[in-house]
């Protein structure tokens, strides 16, 4: 036998030595941080993939550090259907329901006013994304929280993910705080969510939008996140023009999910 075809032979009897013990292309092991967002994807899918869920909701807004206004109530979403709905009471007496159907959003104060009131959010993202009711009324949208948390399957949208043990009422929790892209996600987004986001990353607090997430039972048990809201065109103006004003504070709203996992909610119908 010739050296060259014991050599050659060595050498395949070496390499197949090598990968029969895995050492040949070890992949490095993840991250803290790739693992916490792994956790928090898998807990996504695992409620996105049920029939339907329902959140208990609360909506703060702050001026500044003040709340001014709250809203209660609930979201729905069926997300094979990409339908969701919210229904909220403000301030304890006014009603606002809002459905979203697709890339079709409807709002109203009651369920039988939503008929008639349906924006095409591709088409109206493209005129003017600033009339977008995610930018005009964020937290309306019941999508608006899951949109965000999509990020965790786009690790270039994400600059921040870390766990932090707090305590409240319930006890000792460990929450998972995503620092979202907004801009970046917008690239990955379909059509109906592009364009808010776009608009959202060049406002101030909305280029980066922390996402705060529990888990329970390997699933979402809260979910939560602080939005920029438009100031009226008044604060605009005072603070962008020479005066001795005091500069208007910024306004925000945080939203916050409570998931409901124990009672089946109603189908969402559509609005005719």
């Amino acid at each position: 036998m010739s050296p060259h075809r014991l050599a050659a032979g060595g050498l395949a009897a070496a390499l197949a030595a090598v990968l029969a013990t895995g050492c040949a292309y070890t992949a490095a092991p993840p991250s803290a941080g790739e693992q916490l967002v792994e956790r928090v994807r898998d807990a996504y899918e695992r409620t996105t993939a049920l029939p339907a869920v329902s959140a208990a909701v609360t909506e703060t807004v702050q001026s500044g550090t003040s709340p001014v206004a709250q809203g209660t109530g609930t979201f729905t979403w069926e997300f094979a259907r990409k339908t969701g709905e919210t229904r909220l009471t403000v301030d304890g007496r006014t009603p606002v329901v809002a459905v979203r159907v697709k890339d079709t959003f409807y709002e109203a104060r009651t369920r039988a006013s939503l008929a008639g009131t349906g924006r095409d959010l591709v088409r109206d993202g493209g005129r003017d994304a600033r009339a977008l009711p995610q930018i005009q009324a964020p937290g309306l949208d019941p999508f608006q929280l899951t949109t965000l948390l999509d990020a965790t399957s786009w690790p270039d949208s994400l600059v921040s993910a870390q766990p932090v043990v707090t305590s409240d009422a319930d006890g000792r929790h460990t929450e998972y705080q995503l620092g979202v892209d907004t801009a970046k996600l917008a690239a990955h987004a379909p059509a109906g969510d592009k364009a808010w986001l776009t608009e959202m990353s060049r406002r101030p607090g909305g280029a980066t939008v922390t996402v705060i997430v529990t888990l329970a039972h390997g699933r979402i048990a809260t979910l939560a996140a602080r939005l920029p809201v438009p100031g009226p065109p008044s604060a605009a103006k005072a603070a962008t023009g020479a005066s001795a004003l005091p500069t208007p504070k910024s306004m925000s709203i945080l939203v916050s999910a409570r998931f409901d996992y124990a009672t089946k909610p109603d189908r969402i119908a559509p609005p005719a």
